[in-house]
């Protein structure tokens, strides 16, 4: 299926990009808020005290393993004090130098944080060598080639954006609420030359990197930024389109806790409701105040022995490790297997018991709730608080598994990279050159 717009929103960055935005060197916050770091490497290396810009000393380092601190205003390390400055500390290339047992490429900068009682180190590196690495890590080698550029080229364009707003230290984080960043380790050949083949290219808005998030898969739709940020930080290159990602792994998902579960889930977020009691949350359906359009999870409630309260569905995601905030939550309780009958004389008077066995064709029984939207949790052993889900992650922007099926459908075409990046960033509006095997709804 070939996907082909008019209007677009969004510029390709090409053969002949400017130098700024060609081959740009970015910083990596490696280490953020701790006291000391392990640098090592199997040969000697340098480092160079950098003050404003400006190299001041260079050191030698023999071989082997030290570990950094900040102590009395000063980067130390091996018993020197080095000051306030940054210290930095030059790849060999062939051997290069270690944090924290890590391989890096690139220089490796340690400064002191803004309290001066912490450390930053920051791997500071060309923007495609960090791809390497984060790419490598989310994309597996066996997707189509043109999957893999697409996402090459949506989280080079992130990581830019990245760079211009970041009032930090450094303009990405190596954790989890950027890319997780854990240098060669996660290294593909393969993957390599397909992020080398797309060198240069960036998704523009304004003429500027855009933020070209991406999801693992949305769950049929993605999903529109003002739902997500609201009007305040509008994006108009991400807007809700259909996803083609019905084989990603957690397209369908389910995850299964007690009533004790979910009360001290709660608790170790700061809401402490007593014993849990009930959950609303509207079913998936156009309207529904506590959804976006496209059902995801606004935020969902919670009622208590010691109170109500209306917690966040990115929170509620966090807190018990959900794959997505497009989800629908059911109470199930067992059935018994038998009936416990009084046996009663003439009388009425009760001479005995007997059990009586039950033919069942389900194990448990599900609480609807009142009206479809309050979950009734009363405690009793055996009784589950079921999220049933779709997709994985935030929604936004381009589908990884989406992408897969796009590229696998038009037979994995050399180029049609740039069409998947048009698909899942543009200005949403309706093209007649839209073919029919792809559907998307007008407005």
């Amino acid at each position: 299926m070939r996907i082909l717009y008019a209007a677009l929103l969004f510029m390709m960055m090409l053969v002949g990009a400017p130098a700024a935005l060609a081959a740009p060197q970015i910083s990596v916050g490696l280490v953020t808020g701790q006291f000391t770091a392990e640098l090592a490497s199997e040969t000697d290396f340098t480092a160079q005290t950098v003050v404003n810009g400006s190299v001041r000393k260079e050191f030698l380092f023999k071989a082997g393993s030290y570990y950094f601190n900040a102590a009395n205003g000063s980067v130390n390390a091996d018993g020197q004090e080095f000051g306030n400055v940054v210290l930095r500390i030059k790849a060999d290339g062939v051997n290069p130098v270690k944090v924290n047992k890590k391989t890096y490429r690139g220089n490796i900068e340690v400064m002191l944080a803004p309290d001066r009682k912490n450390l930053i180190v920051r791997n500071v590196l060309p923007v495609d060598e960090y791809l390497y690495s984060v790419v490598g890590r989310t994309v597996p080698v066996y997707f189509p080639d043109e999957a893999i550029k697409a996402q090459a080229v949506a989280m080079r364009s992130y990581a830019l954006w990245l760079a211009e707003n970041n009032n930090y230290y450094y303009d990405v984080r190596a954790g989890e609420k950027d890319y997780v960043y854990s240098g060669t380790d996660m290294e593909k050949h393969d993957i390599n030359k397909l992020i080398d083949s797309t060198r240069g290219e960036v998704v523009l808005y304004g003429g500027r990197p855009a933020m070209a998030l991406y999801t693992e898969s949305s769950g049929g739709y993605t999903e529109d930024s003002a739902d997500v940020y609201g009007e305040v930080f509008p994006k108009p290159y991400l807007k809700s389109v259909k996803d083609y990602d019905s084989d990603a792994p957690d397209y369908k998902w389910e995850r299964s806790f007690d009533a004790q579960n979910i009360s001290s889930g709660l608790l170790r977020g700061g809401y402490d409701i007593g014993q849990i009691e009930s959950i609303r949350l509207s079913p998936e359906k156009p309207g529904a105040s506590d959804r976006t359009d496209t059902g995801r999870v606004i935020s969902v409630g919670f009622a208590g022995s010691k109170g109500n309260i209306v917690v966040p569905a990115a929170v509620v995601r966090e807190l018990f490790s959900l794959p997505s905030t497009l989800f629908e939550i059911e109470v199930t309780r067992p059935i018994p297997k038998q009936l416990d009958v009084p046996i009663e004389n003439y009388y009425g008077m009760e001479i005995g018991r007997k059990e009586i066995e039950i033919e069942l064709k389900d194990k448990e029984k599900s609480e609807n709730g009142i009206a479809g939207s309050i979950k009734l949790i009363s405690s009793v052993d055996g009784e589950k608080v079921i999220f049933k889900g779709r997709g994985s992650g935030s929604g936004l922007g381009l589908s990884l598994w989406g992408a897969r099926q796009l590229a696998n459908d038009e037979g994995n075409t050399p180029g049609y990279y740039k069409n998947i990046l048009r698909y899942y960033y543009r200005k949403y509006s309706c093209n007649k050159n839209l073919l029919k095997s792809v559907e998307k709804k007008c407005k």
